[in-house]
């Protein structure tokens, strides 16, 4: 680590202690790479798959929230578009997307790092690195199914937001606030929730320039106007598409019921919130409660800043109860450079001088385990599981695939419904480019209790669209989305759906798979499916 010039020095020797800090850097520079390099041919799967169809369909003239049932906010919509129109709409292409958004938060974690660092102090690049290696690896070790989620962009276009305002504050810069009222925007079109983390920053920001007399002003301006950027972008989809009704129904409709399943106890949520970082996070804390004084970091308005995004990361985690990996992915974005700086700054001091207070050579103590830990630990660690990952068993996919070819191909687009959730029938159709005959997407808003508005009403409407016009083929998978049963067991959920299927269609296929896959750090059995055909 640099020293500052008045400190002590410890009594180490130079090169030893320049060899750590090469050794260091190698190990969490090649994990990091090593993502890159074996993640490049991972398949698009999970969610994006099924945003990607989304982006298909409504380019063919389907209708947002209307005819497509979904919980979406329009920027999830608009920023894939514009991925697959950028990067191409295939694997590659999405795996090049999530590259450029990590290839972002590192440079935004470089300069977050730096810009909270005195002004006067020697430039640092180890809690870039640090911060940015392990969200890297972090990200990877959630595997395929996360590359460019939707919290991935959003958690990047906070961080690079954040990054923007640090340096439009000590620049007194218009266009670099701008650029944070931007991002902040779009932010904020993907989630509403990062509203409240924008807030907090912009109020210490402004409490800091009115304190150094600043022109305030000239900084607010910029960035209160570029904010409004992506939430008009969104609003005109709404209009241009005539499903801004459609939209703000769904607040009393399936945003809420889809926000009531899957809830998990507040344990598992704060284990797996901070998962695999807990030992990391475990010292972190033991090392601020060894500060004398504790509140003196509140005079430090950026590493506040950092800490409010963080709070807001975990609560937005324990407001979604479910604690699916990319949930994380804010929480991490402000907590590992929040964890980085403060780790950097313990161990500037002399660990081994008289001079030392003994807390805080206590203090560089555990910020040296805690580094060593992330840097020769936990950045392999993950390096590991990534090599590990058959990518390439993509079964379902794949049969699913050659059967419907077999019935058709691409004759069945508009003739075809997948009853599934994200097992993968809506990737399948993606792949092949065929339309559904409605714009059920998910099985949840079918087998849900007939009780709730929303399940009883999306029940009718695709029981009035099948009947009016049935599909040449039905597939169903075995799981039921989130909170169901396996095995095919949702079809009892609604019995009028099971005796339509009995009576207008014959099963023509069950497929199981007869291996397991692992596409992220445990093993896993993927669903079964079955195809049925309509009786002439």
């Amino acid at each position: 680590m640099p020293e500052r010039p008045n400190e002590i020095s410890a009594p180490v020797p130079r090169p030893i202690l320049r060899l750590f800090r090469v050794a260091l850097a190698a190990s969490l520079a090649l994990s990091a790479l090593l993502y890159f390099l074996w993640s490049w041919r991972w398949p698009l799967v999970g969610d994006s798959a099924i945003i990607h169809y989304i982006a298909f369909l409504l380019q063919r003239g389907w209708v947002p929230y209307s005819q497509i049932s979904d919980q979406q906010f329009p920027g999830t919509y608009l920023i894939e578009i514009a991925a697959m129109h950028l990067f191409g709409p295939g694997d590659l292409g999405w795996r090049l997307f999530d590259f450029t958004l990590l290839a972002i938060a590192s440079f935004s974690f470089f300069v977050v790092t730096r810009e909270s660092s005195p002004a006067t102090s020697e430039s640092n690049w180890l809690p870039g690195l640090f911060s940015a290696s392990l969200f890297i690896l972090i990200h990877g070790r959630d595997g395929l199914a996360q590359g460019g989620q939707r919290d991935l962009t959003m958690a990047v276009l906070l961080l690079a937001a954040t990054a923007s305002l640090f340096a439009a504050v000590r620049r007194n810069s218009p266009w670099l606030a701008a650029a944070f009222g931007l991002l902040s925007g779009l932010a904020v079109t993907i989630k509403p929730t990062t509203l409240p983390v924008t807030l907090a920053q912009v109020l210490l920001a402004g409490f800091v320039l009115y304190h150094r007399r600043s022109p305030w002003r000239a900084c607010a301006l910029p960035a209160a106007l570029a904010y409004l950027i992506g939430p008009a972008i969104a609003l005109t989809f709404l209009l241009r598409e005539h499903a801004l009704a459609a939209f703000l129904a769904g607040f009393h409709g399936i945003v809420p019921y889809y926000a009531s399943l899957g809830h998990r106890p507040l344990s598992y949520i704060l284990l797996h919130s901070l998962s695999p970082m807990q030992a990391l996070v475990l010292l972190w804390l033991i090392l601020l409660a060894l500060r004398s004084h504790p509140l003196q970091y509140l005079h430090d308005w950026q590493r506040t800043s950092l800490a409010v995004g963080a709070l807001f990361g975990l609560i937005d985690c324990l407001i979604q109860q479910r604690a699916f990996p990319y949930y994380r992915y804010p929480l991490l974005a402000f907590l590992l450079p929040l964890i980085a700086i403060d780790l950097d700054r313990a161990l500037r001091q002399p660990i081994a001088a008289a001079a030392t207070p003994l807390r805080a050579r206590i203090a560089a103590l555990i910020a040296l385990v805690a580094v060593s830990y992330g840097a020769f630990f936990l950045a392999p660690q993950s390096a590991l599981f990534l090599h590990r990952y058959r990518w390439w068993e993509t079964d379902f996919i794949s049969s699913l695939q050659q059967n419907l070819n077999t019935l058709g191909g691409a004759q069945l687009s508009g003739h075809i419904q997948c009853i599934d959730g994200i097992s993968g029938c809506d990737n399948v159709l993606y792949r092949m480019r065929l339309e559904q005959s409605t714009g059920i997407l998910a099985d949840y808003v079918l087998f849900g209790p007939d009780s709730v508005p929303i399940i009883h009403q999306t029940r009718q409407q695709f029981a009035a669209d099948t009947l009016a016009r049935p599909p040449q083929v039905i597939v169903v998978t075995s799981p039921l989305h989130i909170d169901g049963p396996d095995n095919f067991q949702k079809l009892d959920r609604w019995p009028a759906f099971a005796s339509f299927l009995a009576t207008r269609y014959t099963l023509r296929t069950q497929w199981s798979p007869t291996r397991t896959a692992r596409w992220w750090t445990r093993e896993e059995t993927p669903a079964s499916y079955r195809i049925y055909v309509l009786r002439h």
